[in-house]
């Protein structure tokens, strides 16, 4: 909402520039002209003298003899002028600080400061894809659910993350789908996807975190492990997994991943 406040009369002539400079304005010689003598002698005192008669004689050229009630050219550019003012400020003009608005039945502006409006706080969403199950063997699905289960609620944990929910990522499961698409029907900007394949008696679980807008990977890590059930790879720390070891080392990502890429690598 405006705040009512006395203002500096340079700014409002400044702003009455931007006005007519605007698109909304620019193609409109008599609204502009309209715009600018009201708001000249509004500063200078003569509000009182903003009548039809005068505004159709000084503005728009009418003879001495003019009369309102024959020639309504004074109230229709009012009325244009008022709804122009107002599409201006709900787009072109929605971030201006100085308000110039004309109150109804009258014609002698009113000016209003507009407070700056605080940045809208925006928490990074990231989504866990149902990791893959590429064993070939159906008892693993169990362990690739529970890992996706077991990552989206330590990245919940995280102060100022916002994981999206279970019930949402499982859409995905088993359908090929451009990360950057499913991030967009998610509404997150990371991804988090990757895959599980035991063979014999090892475990390989690989990991990727990726940025929706470019489609290109922040983190990737791979982890094999030892053993033969599954109840040996309970999510705890990579310290408490019998048999773990790390095959590759990337690069830190960007530091806004670095939370996220530290409590991944708990797994």
């Amino acid at each position: 909402m405006a705040e009512a406040v006395v203002l500096n009369p340079k700014a409002i002539r400044g702003q009455v520039e931007r006005i007519c400079r605007s698109g909304a304005f620019r193609q409109s010689a008599r609204l502009t002209s309209f715009l600018r003598y009201t708001v000249d002698e509004t500063l200078a005192g003569r509000a009182g003298s903003l009548k039809e008669y005068i505004i159709g004689v000084e503005v728009y050229g009418r003879p001495g003899d003019y009369d309102p009630k024959a020639d309504s050219i004074v109230r229709s550019e009012a009325v244009r002028l008022r709804a122009r003012l107002q599409r201006y400020y709900s787009n072109e003009g929605s971030a201006d600080r100085v308000r110039i608005d004309y109150p109804k039945g009258a014609y002698a502006p009113s000016f209003a400061y507009q407070p700056e409006q605080p940045a809208e706080t925006v928490i990074p969403a990231i989504a866990v894809l149902p990791f893959a199950n590429v064993s070939g063997d159906s008892e693993d699905e169990f362990f690739s659910d529970g890992l996706t289960d077991e990552l989206i609620a330590a990245l919940a944990r995280i102060p100022g993350l916002r994981v999206i929910a279970r019930t949402s990522v499982f859409q995905f499961k088993n359908k090929a789908v451009d990360v950057r698409h499913a991030g967009q029907a998610l509404s997150a900007g990371t991804i988090l996807e990757g895959s599980v394949r035991r063979w014999q008696n090892r475990v390989r679980i690989c990991a990727q975190l990726i940025d929706v807008a470019s489609g290109s990977h922040l983190w990737s890590e791979t982890w094999d492990a030892s053993g033969a059930t599954s109840s040996r790879y309970r999510m705890r720390s990579a310290g408490r997994w019998p048999g773990v070891s790390r095959t590759n080392s990337p690069s830190a990502p960007p530091f806004s991943s670095r939370p996220i890429r530290k409590r991944i690598a708990c797994i």
